[in-house]
């Protein structure tokens, strides 16, 4: 399958394009058709790093062949592209930026281009999505030199054009928190499309790695990376797979010998050094070979089993629901201006006295919130949120923003008036001198709360007196926090068995208004994205209130009520159900609406990621109907089979 990858750095300097050229020249001696994009107009010169091939040079460029899309005209891009003779299968395309045939005259077009008419007045984003499609059809590899920062060629680049997304960056927190806002821009804006688009696959690369660099120091570096990118790896890295591990595979080390002149690491270096910067771009065009399938041989097939199996023994399938309802202890959560502070002194305090209390190790879910952003949570904080026992938040001087509190407050409240228990512990930690109620959101003032505004990072660090006082703060609040935990575990203790509901959902009314609010929406409003986000948004409500897996399934399986087929079917993708596969077989494709037949597909997909293991055949005959269901369909929904061809290469 045809990939379109972009690779994007939120500043300058980290070896981006450098970076493209080894890892395309590596594509191509796998056999693989490729062309590389040279879009960052402003300063293109990809070309360079060819230099010691024969390139065929004659064509213009990207921008002529977007100029010539002017008064409605169907140029073919092949006219404007170059040749580079690598010895390989293929040669390489190159879609240069076409400098190199007039500078002077390439300066003055791009000065006068303009992106707001070529979107509203020359239906651009009509020729944009017809050149997708088309170097999709060409190419197995299409390689995107994004411009750095926020621009209209750079949003064309990481949100309109890719598959996956690699964005670039150095270890220090500018260029961090830059690619971890910049990459949720992105997935945000892509939900705002016209044309549909399948979840964007991110794959961040630290680069300009220190190897000389202190060992701890770079530990801990890579450590920051993880926490603060983690989200970036849940749609393709495997739970037992710490992403540490991926990124001290593929981080690229800083040799000074490659800083000067356009040099190809792969060609000149080789790629057998495992200290080489050619070593590492060819496992990274190993990996996006396999389309991230084959994540076994590239973390090792020994480290790889050996995780798995301590995964599974610390996870065990036969567990029980309501034992396996929690994921995490404590879900703790904060903004970045107290990152270092949180991650450094916090957090291994509050593990080192949570294990003290509760005779294990504590399982706590770091969150790094921004408060301020007004719209909804993603949906893997919110997953954490509904699988956590209790909650830590750290009030800083800008507070909690009230959207926030609506959207997870109120969640929260009503968890503690069902369970007659203390779920919410809020810490105040102020580095100015305003009065601490200013701080503490109205909702949170009748609150017990610590006060941790007096240990900044700096000076508990170097003072052993502080260290102490603040050892004695983070023990009051293990001890709350374990008082929780603990009386939550004895309630379940004296629980008669056989009281456990499992014929009622506690949120029955909730769930079939939902159900009547999905057939309004597709009544009502036009069809198109803002719509496609409305459903979204109630199929993830639907999720966050089903607590019991087998209640009124039987009933919205059969009902004639898409509302309510739609609930069957958000309940299978929350608790995914052998006996329901062949039902939700039968509901892709033609059979329903789009929306619920991909929503079928999406169970089937985390079917088979639950069962596939030990129900392979069953699972696969399974995809294999629901596949030749959509090849009956009159219209071959392009997401169903995306979302299909991933579940069967699950399987594999």
């Amino acid at each position: 399958m045809s990939s379109i990858i972009t690779f994007y750095s939120y500043k300058g300097g980290v070896g981006r394009t450098m970076a493209l050229a080894n890892i395309a020249y590596e594509l191509s001696k796998r056999n693989s058709k490729v062309l590389i994009v040279d879009w960052d107009l402003e300063a293109p010169g990809i070309e360079r790093y060819f230099s010691g091939f024969k390139i065929e040079n004659t064509s213009e460029g990207l921008l002529q062949l977007l100029l010539s899309y002017k008064n409605d005209a169907k140029p073919d891009y092949r006219n404007f592209l170059w040749q580079i003779e690598t010895g390989t299968s293929f040669p390489i395309s190159l879609l240069h930026s076409g400098r190199d045939k007039d500078p002077a005259s390439y300066s003055a077009l791009l000065q006068n281009f303009d992106w707001g008419d070529f979107f509203t007045k020359e239906n651009g984003g009509n020729h944009i999505e017809n050149l997708r499609k088309q170097w999709q059809n060409d190419f197995d590899f299409v390689l995107i030199d994004s411009r750095t920062g926020l621009s209209d060629s750079s949003g064309i680049c990481t949100i309109m054009m890719p598959d996956i997304l690699i964005p670039m960056f150095t270890a220090n927190y500018q260029s961090l928190f830059g690619i971890r806002d910049i990459v949720k821009y992105i997935q945000n804006a892509r939900q705002k499309l016209e044309v549909d688009r399948m979840a964007l696959t991110v794959l961040p690369i630290p680069s300009r790695f220190g190897t000389r660099v202190e060992f701890k120091e770079s530990q801990e570096w890579l450590e920051r990376i993880s926490d603060i990118l983690k989200d970036c790896y849940s749609d393709w890295l495997p739970k037992w797979i710490e992403p540490k591990y991926i990124l001290e595979q593929i981080k690229i080390p800083q040799i000074d010998y490659f800083s000067f002149g356009e040099k190809l690491a792969v060609v000149e270096q080789g790629t057998n050094d495992p200290e080489g910067m050619g070593f590492i771009f060819s496992k990274i065009a190993k990996l996006l070979s396999s389309d991230f399938f084959d994540i076994e041989s590239f973390v090792g097939v020994d480290y790889y089993k050996k995780k798995k199996k301590e995964f599974a023994e610390s996870n065990p399938s036969d567990k029980k629901q309501d034992e396996t309802e929690y994921l995490y202890d404590v879900y703790l959560s904060y903004s970045r201006e107290v990152y270092q502070w949180v991650r450094e002194l916090l957090i291994p305090a509050l593990t080192e006295y949570l294990n003290d209390e509760l005779g294990y190790n504590p399982q706590i879910y770091f969150d790094i919130n921004e408060f301020n952003i007004g719209e909804s949570i993603s949906i893997n904080i919110e997953t954490a949120m509904l699988k956590s026992k209790t909650f830590v938040y750290i009030i800083t001087d800008s507070g909690l923003d009230s959207s926030f509190l609506n959207i997870v407050l109120n969640s929260i409240f009503k968890r503690e008036k069902d369970s007659n228990r203390n779920l919410l512990f809020p810490v105040l930690y102020s580095q100015s001198n305003i009065q601490k109620n200013d701080s503490i959101p109205p909702e949170l003032r009748d609150r017990q709360y610590i006060d941790f505004s007096n240990f900044k990072y700096e000076d508990t660090v170097r003072s052993t007196k502080l260290r102490a006082q603040f050892g004695q703060e983070v023990e009051k609040l293990s001890k709350a926090i374990a008082k929780s935990l603990l009386q939550k575990a004895q309630q379940k203790k004296t629980e008669k068995p056989g009281k456990r509901k499992t014929n009622q959902e506690e949120g029955i009314e909730e769930l079939l208004l939902l159900a009547k609010e999905y057939e309004e929406v597709r009544k009502k409003m036009p069809g198109g994205n803002p719509r496609t986000r409305v459903m979204e948004n109630i199929v993830s409500k639907m999720k966050s209130v089903m607590n019991d897996p087998l209640s009124n399934l039987e009933t919205w399986t059969t009902s004639k009520s898409a509302g309510e087929r739609l609930l069957a079917i958000a309940k299978l993708q929350k608790f995914p159900n052998k006996e329901y596969l062949n039902w939700l077989a039968e509901h892709v494709g033609d059979s329903e609406m789009p929306f619920i037949g991909y929503h079928s597909s999406v169970a089937l997909y985390i079917s088979s990621r639950t069962f596939g293991k030990e129900n392979k055949t069953v699972v696969e005959n399974i995809l294999k109907k629901a596949q030749a269901n959509i090849d009956r369909s009159q219209f071959k929904d392009p997401n169903q089979v995306e979302v299909l061809k991933s579940a069967i290469n699950e399987l594999k």
